[in-house]
């Protein structure tokens, strides 16, 4: 091997362990020059994502409104972020459970009242609830102002379940019979219909 190509490749490892590089494997450098990047590369690293408030994709459930801010494929999977805003008198969602994820929200104006089994939580601005999975659960808005609340989704998906079923409320349009009960189905949610009439009629509130 000449001269020329020993030197340089001392002259590339001492500049990567001066930079803080990983380790070149000393197979890197069997061609004349620098090694390809692709053989030294490292995993992909994700971009930072800034969105600023009231920004993002909005839309509507029955009442409410809703904004997606991060999805699972912006967050490896991990969890989904929406922010929503509920009137007064308007329930959130039927009483319903899943298997696959944890819903926590934070209320940032207002309060929600929400039902865990058969616990009541009255959750007021600033505060955190957890609505652990499997359990069946609901919400509402009992308060004298529009609750205003972040929901995280634990891991991600449930986050794109919100924004089909956002879909079924384009243009002032109510979901079509049945087809609450499919999207549910895809998206691992089952639905508690009996105790959903008993919520209305207790607690004076609709949906």
């Amino acid at each position: 091997m000449e001269t020329s190509t020993i030197d340089r490749r001392k002259t590339i490892q001492c500049l990567a362990l001066l930079m803080g590089a990983a380790i070149i494997p000393d197979s890197a450098f069997g061609k004349i020059g620098y090694p390809d990047p692709e053989e030294i590369s490292g995993p992909e690293v994700k971009k930072p994502i800034h969105i600023k408030s009231g920004n993002g994709k909005k839309g509507n459930i029955g009442d409410g409104d809703i904004i997606f801010k991060f999805d699972k494929h912006a967050t490896d999977g991990h969890l989904g972020i929406t922010e929503s805003t509920l009137p007064v008198g308007i329930l959130g969602a039927p009483p319903h459970s899943h298997k696959g994820f944890d819903e926590i929200c934070r209320v940032t104006q207002g309060t929600l009242t929400i039902l865990v089994g058969n616990e009541i939580f009255e959750v007021n601005e600033g505060d955190w609830h957890l609505r652990p999975k499997g359990i069946v659960h609901s919400f509402w808005n009992k308060g004298t102002k529009p609750a205003k609340f972040i929901e995280i989704y634990s891991p991600g998906g449930h986050e794109l379940y919100m924004n089909e079923l956002s879909d079924l409320f384009l243009n002032n349009q109510r979901p079509k019979p049945g087809s609450l009960d499919l999207l549910a189905k895809k998206y691992d949610i089952t639905f508690d219909w009996p105790k959903l009439q008993t919520i209305m009629d207790t607690y004076q509130v609709r949906l």
